[in-house]
Order: structure tokens, then C-alpha cells, then sequence
């Protein structure tokens, strides 16, 4: 049985981050998972980071065959620790949603 390998998904937006009180960079990810189903903070979840780019996976998601992997930017070198927010990328989930919800064809307008 031939395999294709899937294509990746689109980069979905640029990783955010902060300096704590120390001086020491924290990577911002998505608190929900790129499906919306889980918050990660209650799920197992991988975040990596290599090549420009953080892949936050979602385990729980993985077993559907989903595009379950948020594809970030990351510009800044590598943070010392990573932190979830809701608020950070709610623009990103929302536009995920009302892209859903939009049918094939259709304009949105």
C-alpha cells in the first residue's frame, strides 16, 4: 500500500512571547487546541519548536487524523519556558470558526 505524505497545514499565525520579571523569554501558546475541542492545559499536548516554527499538537486530536497542529512563526531564538493563553490567540480560533462555518464556494459576504 502506497503512503502519501499529508501536506502541511498553512501557518496559522506568529508565536508570541514575553520577558518574566528575570529577564527570561516565555513562549505565549494557544490555550485550545486547533479544533477547538480541548483546552490543552486539561489535555496532553506537544509543543516544539525548531526551523523558524512551533508546532503545537494537540494528543488528544492526533488519533482523528486532523489537522490538529497549530503552525506558529517563531522569529524570536528559543524561549527559556512556554505559558498557555485564551486571550493571546482568540482571533486566530475565531477566524478558524467562522472559516468552518462559511460553505464551499461561498464568499462570506
Amino acid at each position: 500500500m502506497d503512503r502519501q505524505l499529508l501536506k502541511p497545514s498553512p501557518m496559522d499565525g506568529q508565536l508570541t512571547h514575553r520577558y518574566d520579571s528575570t529577564g527570561r523569554s516565555v513562549a505565549i501558546l494557544p490555550a485550545r487546541c486547533k479544533l477547538g475541542r480541548h483546552t490543552l492545559g486539561h489535555s496532553q499536548f506537544r509543543a516544539i519548536a525548531h526551523d523558524g516554527e512551533a508546532h503545537i499538537s494537540c494528543l488528544a486530536c492526533a488519533t482523528d487524523n486532523a489537522d490538529h497542529s497549530w503552525r506558529l512563526t517563531a522569529t524570536a531564538p528559543p524561549p527559556d519556558s512556554a505559558e498557555l493563553s485564551e486571550e493571546r490567540y482568540f482571533e486566530l480560533v475565531l477566524h478558524r470558526t467562522q472559516r468552518a462555518l462559511i460553505p464551499a464556494g461561498s464568499h462570506g459576504a
